[in-house]
């Protein structure tokens, strides 16, 4: 069976698809399935995630970089 992945940091969980979410430790409805690293880690993080169509999208680095800048300012404030 296939395993469900880490929406946040991407690695594989010890949970296959079909077991049920209530059977589960560290699935969030609305979000998905965190590996037990992530979900131990709560709130308190040191990353954030960035769109990929931003990379895509943004050729100019320094661009890139005022996008992320401005969404940790947002996500911060």
């Amino acid at each position: 069976m296939a395993k469900d992945h880490c929406v946040l940091c991407g690695v594989e969980t010890p949970y296959d698809f079909e077991t049920h979410i209530d059977m589960r430790i560290g699935y969030i409805e609305g979000a998905g399935q965190l590996c037990s690293k992530c979900y131990n880690a709560g709130t308190d993080r040191r990353e954030m995630t960035v769109p990929m169509n931003w990379v895509y999208d943004t050729p100019n680095d320094a661009e890139l970089g005022a996008k992320v800048r401005q969404r940790y300012l947002e996500l911060n404030s």
